[in-house]
């Protein structure tokens, strides 16, 4: 019961999605390239589950301390997923961040070694003070807070390319390709990670009310939080074509029909909810359009190295 109970306060679907992203830019976008300039990679197998699992443990923390922070609002807003106090008291839920933390500190410090770059260890505390100050301030502040998180899942993206970074800068002809795939999902996760986290600033206004957080919807109107999120969803849906001409120019049809199908039409689909959505349930189908509208991004990734 209770370790089941622990998996969900870190979240660990979210966390094994974590792991499949950048297991997908790895396998199936870089090291491909990096084998064709005849490059080694920094990171063997070994080193970079490491690096895999200290972004996991970045984002474990970022969950536990928003349930620590965000303990009272949860009861309203989602009162069937509050782990703290209810299944393991707070000063334990405490000692779970900590260990979190430290576990992965001590894991940074030795890939940072390894590499040879001491200096990069600060990335990993520089990313959890984020992860913290934003359950603390950033999310009370209007659209800043779901800029955060957004640039987190990015950032989630950007680590594996930024620990190749060397090697990237060695192959001319394959860095074009893995620029585009990589770009093209760094902003491709900044922005639906964007959208989907405005639509649960809608979905969750009840309780953040009743708390005086200052989201977007509840700062500046439902309309001008649909507003933003249609915005945002032309902004991706745009993006969206132009990597479709893209995939078309290298003669790969099949995934600028995924494209097409698999991202852009559930994309429209989900604009079309929002703009009649008024309850917390038509909110609530929404979120859930957007998270499939992220997972298929990943499926996409599979799409253009295998179709």
């Amino acid at each position: 019961m209770k370790i089941t109970a622990f998996f969900k306060l870190v979240r660990f679907p979210n966390l094994l999605i974590v792991a499949l992203t950048q297991y997908l830019l790895q396998y199936l976008v870089l090291l491909p390239a990096l084998k064709v300039a005849g490059l080694t990679p920094i990171l063997d197998d070994f080193h970079f589950f490491l690096l895999v699992f200290t972004t996991m443990l970045i984002a474990a923390g970022g969950y536990i301390v928003n349930d620590i922070l965000d303990y009272e609002s949860d009861l309203i807003n989602k009162p069937h997923a509050v782990f703290v106090t209810r299944v393991f008291s707070k000063k334990l839920v405490e000692v779970f961040y900590v260990t979190i933390l430290l576990l992965g500190l001590a894991i940074a410090w030795y890939l940072a070694i390894y590499v040879g770059k001491l200096m990069l260890v600060l990335i990993y505390p520089a990313a959890c003070l984020i992860l913290y100050f934003y359950s603390k301030k950033l999310k009370k502040i209007p659209f800043w807070g779901n800029v955060t998180v957004a640039v987190f899942c990015a950032f989630v993206a950007g680590v594996v390319l930024f620990a190749e970074r060397q090697n990237f800068s060695q192959m001319p002809d394959e860095g074009g390709v893995v620029k585009v795939l990589f770009g093209g999902y760094l902003w491709f996760a900044f922005l639906s990670t964007l959208l989907r986290e405005i639509i649960k600033d809608l979905e969750d206004m009840e309780g953040d009310a009743r708390l005086g957080l200052r989201t977007l919807p509840l700062q500046f109107g439902v309309d001008a939080a649909k507003k933003s999120v249609f915005l945002i969803g032309v902004f991706l849906l745009f993006s969206l074509l132009i990597f479709v001409y893209w995939l078309m120019q290298r003669q790969a049809m099949f995934s600028a029909i995924f494209s097409i199908v698999g991202v852009a039409f559930p994309l429209i689909y989900t604009l079309i909810m929002l703009k009649k959505a008024k309850t917390k349930s038509d909110f609530s189908k929404a979120s859930f359009l957007a998270k499939i509208i992220m997972l298929s991004g990943l499926v996409l990734l599979l799409v253009c190295k295998f179709a």
